[in-house]
């Protein structure tokens, strides 16, 4: 009958076949266990790591605020009179634009 052994001897088992640089063929053999348990043993007790490491965590809520202050460049305004409307637009706006405004306007 197959030997039962407990989850820490299993862990020890496995940190002593990373440490013997056996093949897990030759590492069974020579501990009285089946491939298929030793496979089997392995990956669930790498599931059970896995899942205390990525367990919840106890988070803190803090609150934080931060104010911005954009500084304001000066952008100087051009002013056009069309037909005694006067207009005051930003420095930079496109042309087309203003020829199309100043067509609307006339």
């Amino acid at each position: 009958m197959a030997q039962r052994r407990t989850n820490q001897e299993w862990q020890s088992l496995l940190e002593q076949y990373e440490s013997a640089h056996l093949s897990q063929k030759v590492f069974c053999e020579r501990h009285g266990m089946s491939l298929a348990t030793f496979h089997a043993k392995r990956q669930q007790l790498r599931q059970t790591e896995e899942t205390n490491h990525s367990s919840f965590v106890q988070a803190e809520i803090v609150e934080i605020r931060t104010h911005y202050q954009a500084a304001q460049i000066p952008v100087a305004n051009i002013t056009l009179s069309v037909n005694h409307i006067e207009l005051s637009v930003p420095q930079g706006t496109p042309v087309a634009y203003l020829a199309e405004l100043i067509g609307a306007l006339a």
